[in-house]
Protein backbone atom coordinates (compact mmCIF):
# COMPACT_ATOMS: atom_id res chain seq x y z
CA UNK A 1 0.00 0.00 0.00
CA UNK A 2 1.65 3.38 -0.51
CA UNK A 3 0.60 5.91 1.70
CA UNK A 4 0.48 9.88 0.58
CA UNK A 5 2.40 10.63 3.91
CA UNK A 6 4.42 9.47 7.21
CA UNK A 7 1.99 7.78 9.29
CA UNK A 8 1.39 6.56 13.24
CA UNK A 9 0.34 3.48 14.30
CA UNK A 10 -3.58 4.32 14.26
CA UNK A 11 -2.40 4.61 10.38
CA UNK A 12 -3.28 8.72 10.25
CA UNK A 13 -1.35 10.32 7.85
CA UNK A 14 0.81 13.44 8.51
CA UNK A 15 2.13 11.65 11.71
CA UNK A 16 6.20 11.34 11.33
CA UNK A 17 6.09 8.20 13.73
CA UNK A 18 6.51 5.63 10.11
CA UNK A 19 7.85 6.10 7.19
CA UNK A 20 6.55 2.40 6.14
CA UNK A 21 5.49 -0.88 8.21
CA UNK A 22 5.75 -5.02 6.88
CA UNK A 23 3.01 -6.87 8.39
CA UNK A 24 3.33 -10.66 8.65
CA UNK A 25 0.54 -11.27 6.49
CA UNK A 26 2.93 -9.41 4.03
CA UNK A 27 1.31 -6.09 3.32
CA UNK A 28 3.78 -3.68 3.23
CA UNK A 29 2.73 0.37 3.60
CA UNK A 30 5.47 3.09 2.45
CA UNK A 31 4.59 6.85 2.70
CA UNK A 32 4.82 7.85 -0.95
CA UNK A 33 7.37 11.19 -0.17
CA UNK A 34 10.03 8.49 2.34
CA UNK A 35 10.16 5.92 -0.87
CA UNK A 36 10.48 8.82 -3.10
CA UNK A 37 13.69 10.51 -0.65
CA UNK A 38 15.05 7.02 -0.24
CA UNK A 39 15.94 6.66 -4.15
CA UNK A 40 16.67 10.29 -4.43
CA UNK A 41 19.35 9.94 -1.88
CA UNK A 42 20.76 6.87 -3.02
CA UNK A 43 24.32 7.63 -1.21
CA UNK A 44 22.42 7.25 2.30
CA UNK A 45 22.09 3.79 3.36
CA UNK A 46 18.46 4.54 4.45
CA UNK A 47 16.04 2.87 1.92
CA UNK A 48 12.38 2.56 3.15
CA UNK A 49 11.21 0.22 0.32
CA UNK A 50 14.25 -2.03 1.01
CA UNK A 51 14.15 -2.20 4.35
CA UNK A 52 10.22 -3.09 4.89
CA UNK A 53 10.47 -6.03 2.18
CA UNK A 54 13.50 -7.15 3.78
CA UNK A 55 10.74 -7.31 6.31
CA UNK A 56 8.84 -9.61 4.97
CA UNK A 57 11.94 -12.27 4.73
CA UNK A 58 11.96 -13.00 8.18
CA UNK A 59 7.91 -13.60 8.65
CA UNK A 60 6.93 -17.49 8.23
CA UNK A 61 3.56 -18.48 8.69
CA UNK A 62 2.73 -14.99 10.08
CA UNK A 63 5.12 -15.39 12.98
CA UNK A 64 8.70 -13.19 12.89
CA UNK A 65 11.82 -15.39 13.10
CA UNK A 66 15.34 -14.38 13.82
CA UNK A 67 16.59 -15.33 10.24
CA UNK A 68 15.84 -14.86 6.71
CA UNK A 69 13.21 -17.79 4.60
CA UNK A 70 14.62 -20.46 3.29
CA UNK A 71 17.94 -21.17 5.15
CA UNK A 72 19.28 -24.64 5.84
CA UNK A 73 20.38 -25.19 9.36
CA UNK A 74 24.18 -25.15 8.59
CA UNK A 75 23.01 -21.52 6.84
CA UNK A 76 21.29 -20.48 9.70
CA UNK A 77 24.39 -21.06 12.19
CA UNK A 78 26.45 -19.26 9.77
CA UNK A 79 23.80 -16.24 9.84
CA UNK A 80 23.56 -16.40 13.09
CA UNK A 81 27.06 -16.09 13.52
CA UNK A 82 27.43 -13.36 11.32
CA UNK A 83 24.43 -11.18 13.08
CA UNK A 84 26.18 -11.68 16.85
CA UNK A 85 29.34 -10.26 15.09
CA UNK A 86 28.18 -7.30 13.44
CA UNK A 87 25.80 -6.35 15.62
CA UNK A 88 28.99 -6.40 18.00
CA UNK A 89 30.56 -4.01 15.88
CA UNK A 90 27.28 -1.80 15.51
CA UNK A 91 27.34 -0.83 19.19
CA UNK A 92 30.67 0.02 18.99
CA UNK A 93 30.13 2.40 16.07
CA UNK A 94 32.31 0.29 14.01
CA UNK A 95 29.66 -0.62 10.95
CA UNK A 96 28.30 1.10 8.12
CA UNK A 97 25.10 -0.68 9.27
CA UNK A 98 22.45 1.75 10.99
CA UNK A 99 22.01 1.70 14.39
CA UNK A 100 18.95 0.95 14.19
CA UNK A 101 20.01 -3.23 13.67
CA UNK A 102 19.99 -3.15 17.60
CA UNK A 103 16.17 -3.08 17.92
CA UNK A 104 14.62 -6.55 17.68
CA UNK A 105 14.16 -7.77 14.25
CA UNK A 106 16.11 -5.53 12.64
CA UNK A 107 19.19 -6.23 12.18
CA UNK A 108 18.41 -7.85 8.46
CA UNK A 109 16.31 -4.98 7.35
CA UNK A 110 19.27 -2.82 8.17
CA UNK A 111 21.66 -5.03 6.72
CA UNK A 112 19.62 -5.36 3.44
CA UNK A 113 19.43 -1.35 3.19
CA UNK A 114 23.47 -1.94 3.54
CA UNK A 115 24.09 -4.50 1.19
CA UNK A 116 22.02 -3.04 -1.82
CA UNK A 117 23.09 1.07 -1.21
CA UNK A 118 26.52 0.66 0.37
CA UNK A 119 27.58 -2.63 -1.37
CA UNK A 120 31.26 -1.65 -1.99
CA UNK A 121 31.39 -0.19 1.33
CA UNK A 122 29.73 -3.56 2.55
CA UNK A 123 32.29 -5.56 0.76
CA UNK A 124 34.93 -4.06 2.17
CA UNK A 125 34.06 -3.61 5.08
CA UNK A 126 32.11 -6.28 6.22
CA UNK A 127 33.26 -9.02 3.63
CA UNK A 128 30.95 -12.38 5.77
CA UNK A 129 27.79 -9.95 5.83
CA UNK A 130 28.15 -9.37 2.00
CA UNK A 131 29.39 -12.86 1.09
CA UNK A 132 26.38 -14.28 2.96
CA UNK A 133 23.67 -11.31 1.52
CA UNK A 134 25.49 -12.05 -1.94
CA UNK A 135 24.51 -15.67 -1.41
CA UNK A 136 21.63 -15.15 0.13
CA UNK A 137 19.96 -12.86 -2.57
CA UNK A 138 22.21 -14.51 -5.83
CA UNK A 139 23.21 -10.75 -6.28
CA UNK A 140 26.23 -8.85 -6.59
CA UNK A 141 25.91 -5.24 -6.12
CA UNK A 142 28.95 -3.90 -5.31
CA UNK A 143 30.00 -5.39 -8.77
CA UNK A 144 27.68 -3.21 -10.10
CA UNK A 145 28.96 -0.35 -8.52
CA UNK A 146 32.33 -0.78 -9.36
CA UNK A 147 31.69 -0.75 -12.79
CA UNK A 148 29.56 2.18 -12.58
CA UNK A 149 32.30 4.18 -10.22
CA UNK A 150 34.51 3.32 -13.39
CA UNK A 151 32.41 4.42 -16.02
CA UNK A 152 31.79 7.43 -14.62
CA UNK A 153 35.33 8.70 -13.69
CA UNK A 154 36.58 6.95 -17.25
Amino acid sequence: LLYPDNFDRDYRFGRSELAGQAHVWGTVILSVPSLRRSFAYSEDPYHVGLHEFAHLLTFNRGQHISVPVGLPPAQIQLWEAIQAHELTRVVRGESIVDGYALQPSEFFPCAVEAFFQKPVELRDGHRRLYQFLSRYFRQHPALWESRLRARSSG
